[in-house]
């Protein structure tokens, strides 16, 4: 007994001695990973399987001055851009913000890692008076080049954001307020944003607003969809896809006044004023004020000017400076809305501008604002036929067998062709509709629709029951309605 006693307490010594060593090691182990992984502020990785990581500003500086027509800036390698200022007309000064990155976890608390900004390029020049510049959704804005005065070009230098390695990509994209661009006012992005696009109409009178985003890592990969859906658009296409809020953003809101002058929304006032005014506190209107005009009967009626449908009182309508040209890269930039009903998906689109060959009498049917939707009706897991928006005709319903769908790796793929100008939506290239003047091709961008989608039903414009463009000579010329009302 007394041996067996003696075995015991040997071996419950060794068990400590085992246990100790363990976590002796276990420790060392942690403190060099943890030396590997702090930054130089001293905190440690605490990156787990599933944790979103944000990159966001951590030092701010600004640039020199600059005159605005003879320029080229860039932030120092690793620094990205996160503001900008101009006052005066293209000779005048403009100063760039910029600032380096640090990373944070969803309650802000500071992250170990290693950002680097990789890759820099310089983007395709935009027309300074009619641009709407947006860095692909994987990069952001790390400089600015512009010479002469608001009818010569501008380019931007982006590049992207590493994250231990690993691409990061922007999420939660805002717009800034909008302001004369000559009065000197300081767009600064928010705490957890950089600036990855700037939009420009006119002068340096003319309005200035910029697109912001947070750059974001996700550990997790959402699986893909059952579906895709690839819209193919005409290589000549000049009027590209956009998102509505940059469209909301861009314009003035306005009441029709039959037989009179139209109203334009003040902000500041918060009322409609008889005034054609330019100004900045007729743009960028509050989306929730633009939401709450709504038909008196939404099922029946509504306010947008020249509609059939229309309510007598009250008819609105967002209206642009100019007909915007839209994002050229719109893949994983520019949403599309999804509405679900039963076995049907519908996937609604829009662009800035819609333009047509087409002649009614001695007017064009271009119209500002356009709406296009592809429907697809599933049946046992499969697409079984699709609805392709053309003009006024409601779509048209192609059956399975006369649609392109490739299908690999269990994701069901459709291509569908849009007619350029019109956007109109087409099974195959072809010249169709009135004397041939929707003109489908292949080898123009193609445009994933799929891959950045948000619920219609949750969009903070969809029950706006105005015109998405300005007043024209009929309803064919007038911005259309939304698609909650189509």
């Amino acid at each position: 007994m007394k041996k067996l006693l003696l075995f015991n307490k040997a071996l419950l010594l060794c068990f400590i001695f085992i246990s100790l060593f363990s976590c002796k090691k276990q420790a060392e182990e942690a403190s060099v990973t943890g030396k590997i992984n702090a930054k130089m502020d001293g905190s440690t990785s605490r990156v787990m399987s599933g944790e979103q990581v944000f990159l966001v500003p951590n030092v701010r500086q600004e640039s020199a001055n600059y005159k605005e027509s003879n320029h080229t800036f860039v932030t120092p390698t690793g620094w990205i851009m996160t503001g900008r200022r101009h006052s005066g007309d293209e000779n005048g000064s403009t100063i760039y913000e910029y600032a380096d990155l640090k990373a944070v976890d969803s309650q802000g608390q500071p992250l170990g890692g290693i950002i680097t900004v990789e890759d820099g390029r310089w983007e395709g020049y935009v027309k300074e008076s009619n641009s709407n510049f947006v860095a692909p959704s994987d990069r952001v804005v790390l400089g600015r080049e512009h010479y002469g005065d608001e009818n010569k070009n501008t380019r931007y230098f982006t590049g992207v954001v590493k994250y231990n390695g690993l691409p990061t990509t922007n999420i939660n994209y805002v717009n800034s307020i909008t302001a004369k661009e000559s009065n000197g006012t300081w767009f600064r992005s928010g705490v957890d944003q950089v600036v990855v696009g700037r939009s420009h109409t006119g002068d340096e009178n003319g309005n200035t607003f910029y697109k912001y985003a947070t750059i974001a890592f996700n550990t997790t990969v959402r699986p893909p969809s059952r579906f895709k859906v690839v819209v193919r658009l005409h290589p000549t296409e000049p009027n590209y896809p956009m998102n509505p809020i940059d469209f909301i953003t861009a314009s003035r809101f306005r009441e029709h006044v039959q037989g009179g002058s139209d109203k334009g929304f003040n902000k500041n006032l918060n009322q409609f004023e008889t005034t054609n005014s330019h100004n900045s506190e007729f743009y960028n209107i509050p989306v929730n004020i633009i939401n709450s005009y709504v038909g008196p009967f939404p099922n029946s009626m509504n306010l947008r000017p020249r509609d059939e449908r229309a309510f007598g009182l009250g008819q609105v309508f967002l209206e642009p400076d100019d007909n915007l040209i839209g994002d050229v890269s719109p893949n994983g930039r520019v949403p599309v809305f999804q509405y679900t009903v039963g076995s049907q998906i519908q996937y609604w689109m829009f662009y800035g501008y819609n333009f047509s060959e087409i002649l009614l009498g001695a007017y064009s049917i271009s119209h500002q604002g356009d709406w296009e939707n592809v429907i697809l009706n599933i049946k046992d897991n499969n697409i079984a036929s699709a609805v392709l928006s053309q003009h006024d005709s409601g779509g048209a319903l192609i059956q399975k067998e006369n649609l392109i769908i490739t299908e690999s790796e269990g994701v069901q793929t459709l291509y569908v062709y849009s007619a350029r100008g019109s956007h109109a939506m087409y099974e195959k290239p072809g010249d169709f509709h009135i004397a041939n003047t929707d003109h489908a091709r292949d080898n123009g961008y193609q445009w994933v629709i799929t891959d950045n989608v948000q619920d219609l039903s949750t969009q903070p414009w969809k029950d706006y029951s105005g015109a998405w463009g300005e007043v024209g000579e009929n309803t064919h010329t007038t911005g259309p309605l939304g698609p909650w009302y189509k």
